[in-house]
């Protein structure tokens, strides 16, 4: 299995890809925020804001496993549903590891994980890595306080990311956050 992201722009390097087997799976869209997150919600007084600890990982880790419909692997038709499930969850396995991702935002609902950022950062850069919320809980505003958190107590320039052009809930999320479409890239995969 090998992946590829080129620009949109790209018109001869798609062909070129297509040609030698990789197919069109998502376009992926990245957004941008300089500047400060307001909250126009009230956090739930049962909600609490914090950084994850090795004790949350088996938590998060289903959160990862159990939450994802759009991703890249998801849509992938010739990748098993499961095995696209359990990748999210290893994504999350590999934060705790040392293997990816720098920090690691937490939503808890009386002390139990129902959601987690997972952050990248290079050059002062935030780059928002996976970021999950339970389906019990989803549209709660969690999302956005944690992003609002990472804002607050990470010492950066700007906020980065990249989600799927399917996934009108996240595209809405960070357009309503103040977040600025920058580009996009078509993501192939090529499978042997």
């Amino acid at each position: 299995f090998v992946f590829s992201k080129i620009s949109t722009n790209s018109v001869n390097m798609w062909q070129c890809l297509e040609r030698v087997g990789f197919n069109l799976i998502d376009t992926n869209v990245k957004f941008e925020f300089h500047g400060n997150i307001s909250s126009e919600r009230k956090q739930q007084k049962d909600i609490e804001i914090c950084f994850a600890e090795k004790k949350h990982q088996q938590a998060i880790g289903k959160i990862a496993r159990d939450n994802f419909i759009y991703s890249r692997f998801h849509l992938d038709p010739l990748i098993d549903n499961d095995i696209a499930s359990q990748i999210k969850q290893n994504w999350v396995k590999n934060y705790f590891s040392g293997k990816r991702g720098d920090e690691m935002v937490l939503a808890l609902l009386n002390d139990e994980p129902v959601g987690f950022l997972q952050l990248i950062i290079k050059d002062r850069e935030l780059f928002i890595d996976l970021i999950g919320v339970d389906k019990k809980v989803q549209g709660k505003g969690l999302a956005s306080a944690m992003i609002k958190y990472a804002e607050e107590n990470i010492i950066h320039t700007c906020i980065k990311v990249g989600t799927q052009i399917g996934n009108l809930p996240s595209i809405k999320l960070y357009q309503k956050l103040g977040f600025v479409l920058t580009g996009s890239d078509y993501v192939f995969h090529y499978h042997s």
